[in-house]
């Protein structure tokens, strides 16, 4: 996999982390999944098709998932990702960077193009067909000062 493929994804997620949270994540060790593919308590998928085709998985457990929704709410605390605001909260801002970084895409003249997430709680590997088909799954953990982790599975087979 090109690992510039791999730094916009890193780019596009950080600039909207530093927007919504104020913090820009530092990145933590890139390193390969293997298969079985697992994923966190909360993720959302989503497909990447026209110069290349892959998923991107943005994996968080629900703590996590309630400081970037409250966040994204100037500060009103969410607790729970049970109700359909937060989680159309979640999807959205899984939404927001894969714009990100379909725009950086663009500017190296790779067209790309974004389907709509889909949110997933306690997925499983068969939630994951390309990812159960390929070898190549790079995992981007974003690391912030409150210790909360955002993953960033990039499946390009």
């Amino acid at each position: 996999m090109d690992a510039s493929y791999v730094n916009a994804f890193v780019q596009g997620s950080q600039r909207v982390f530093s927007s919504i949270c104020a913090e820009t994540p530092s990145l933590g060790k890139i390193f390969l999944k293997k298969n079985p593919y697992t994923v966190s308590p909360v993720s959302v998928s989503v497909g990447i098709f026209g110069a290349f085709e892959g998923e991107i998985v943005y994996n968080l457990d629900e703590r996590a998932g309630c400081f970037f929704v409250s966040q994204m709410m100037q500060g009103f605390i969410v607790t729970s990702l049970s109700d359909d605001m937060p989680k159309s909260a979640v999807s959205e801002l899984a939404n927001i960077i894969s714009g990100n970084v379909a725009t950086i895409f663009a500017g190296r003249e790779i067209v790309v193009d974004i389907k709509p997430p889909q949110l997933r709680f306690d997925a499983t590997a068969t939630d994951f067909p390309l990812a159960q088909r390929t070898s190549k799954i790079v995992c981007v953990p974003l690391c912030f000062k409150n210790g909360h982790v955002f993953e960033i599975d990039v499946i390009i087979p």
